[in-house]
């Protein structure tokens, strides 16, 4: 049921309206948003579904104004790391095409009109400013990016071609993503183990060589894609059904997508990042399949503690995409709604709400609304599947003060659409 007049009264007093939030805007709601998010170094900005439009649009507007108000340089992404490195150049250089940048990025629920704006306006930002005030964008995650494997080859032809001939055999099963779904016996297993290992020891003792050609910042570019070499063997064949190797390979990630985003600040030198990805990353607390297991959002808490902010976004109605497995060739096209709000859900409870609000819950501290946070909430939590068979599948039972710092409510959503690159 909805919730009591008391509590809804109380959120509408201490919550921000994001109503007539505006790019570039100067309402009182930007200040108070802006007054909200001082001060803090590392924001997870979070979404419900990966692709309803709203959200993509008011993390956007969220990050113009940490960049132009609060000196916010890093926009980090939930998309491969090796991907991002052309709309890096792009947004950095005015290499190529937004277009061109976007279509790097091999997941389809990336490829919308909303992160095609953004990258434009970075763009436009970045012509404006000096080299060291441009904004920089980086993928942090690492599944089977084999993006990140073809640049590493370009980088190692330049300094140690021998070690590329030497090893083509396995560089090109790697490159061409076999470690996630090839057979793998212990033999396979046994060879990309010490692949890895000998490609970082043989990075590392050849510093002095290799810095004779590429510069300090390419070699620790290539000192990285040796490390995402490494996590992305340990992921791909703890997926890979014809591989055995145990670990858990999603709490796995979460972990190596934390500290991919702490390599990333330490290389561009900035204190400031905006984390872009889905609900159950930028959590602190356990991830909604495995509340035992820790997301991406507790390994940044653990890191930088009062400084990381993680804000989770839900909806009331509304429409997204989804990978569509039924048919012989998946793709980004199923679209699902969720046209009515469920019982016992957050929805529900704020069904009386119709405009879209950020709510700080540091500045809650009256009773009623404090337990309110501290209580369990049944959240949406759409992936990039949907079971239609299973609508329980898609939600996640999370305590909001202790899951996050702050709630983005959109009362209604619409699907992104792909832009077909």
């Amino acid at each position: 049921m909805p919730v009591p007049d008391k509590i809804k009264q109380q959120i509408d007093e201490h919550s921000v309206s994001l109503e007539n939030f505006r790019l570039g805007g100067s309402s009182y709601d930007n200040h108070s948003l802006k007054n909200k998010l001082r001060g803090k170094k590392v924001i997870g900005a979070g979404e419900a579904t990966h692709s309803s439009k709203e959200f993509n649009q008011l993390r956007h507007q969220i990050f113009q104004l940490l960049v132009e108000e609060l000196d916010y340089r890093i926009f980090a992404w939930e998309a491969s790391f090796g991907e991002t490195l052309e709309i890096n150049n792009y947004v950095v250089d005015g290499e190529g095409t937004a277009e061109e940048a976007l279509s790097s990025v091999s997941s389809p629920n990336c490829k919308t009109e909303e992160v095609l704006d953004l990258i434009r306006w970075i763009r436009e930002y970045n012509k404006q400013v000096s080299d060291r005030q441009k904004v920089r964008f980086y993928g942090f995650d690492m599944q089977n990016d084999t993006a990140s494997f073809k640049k590493l080859r370009e980088i190692m032809e330049e300094v140690d071609s021998d070690f590329v001939r030497a090893n083509d055999e396995t560089l090109k099963f790697i490159e061409q993503g076999k470690m996630m779904f090839a057979e793998i016996d212990e033999e396979k297993e046994s060879e990309l183990r010490d692949f890895t290992k000998d490609f970082q020891s043989q990075v590392e003792s050849k510093q002095g060589k290799y810095l004779e050609i590429i510069s300090e910042r390419e070699y620790r570019l290539l000192k990285q894609l040796v490390v995402i070499l490494e996590q992305c063997r340990k992921f791909c064949l703890a997926v890979n059904e014809n591989a055995d190797y145990e670990i858990d390979p999603w709490a796995f990630r979460d972990k190596c997508m934390a500290e991919n985003i702490s390599w990333i600040m330490n290389f561009e030198d900035e204190e400031n990042v905006f984390v872009w990805a889905h609900n159950a990353h930028v959590k602190k607390g356990g991830k909604p399949e495995d509340p035992e297991s820790n997301a991406l959002g507790y390994y940044l808490q653990q890191k930088y503690r009062d400084n990381y902010y993680a804000i989770g976004f839900d909806f009331g109605t509304g429409a997204f995409k989804y990978l569509n497995m039924e048919q012989p060739q998946p793709d980004w096209n199923g679209e699902e709604s969720f046209d009515e709000v469920h019982e016992n859900t957050l929805a529900k409870e704020l069904s009386e709400i119709q405009e879209p609000f950020f709510l700080d819950f540091s500045g809650t501290s009256i009773n009623i609304l404090e337990e309110w946070i501290n209580q369990k909430h049944r959240i949406h939590s759409v992936g990039t599947y949907f079971h239609l068979d299973s609508i329980e599948d898609h939600y996640d039972n999370v305590c909001l003060s202790e899951g996050f710092d702050g709630l983005i409510f959109v009362p209604e959503v619409t699907a992104s659409e792909p832009l077909g690159m």
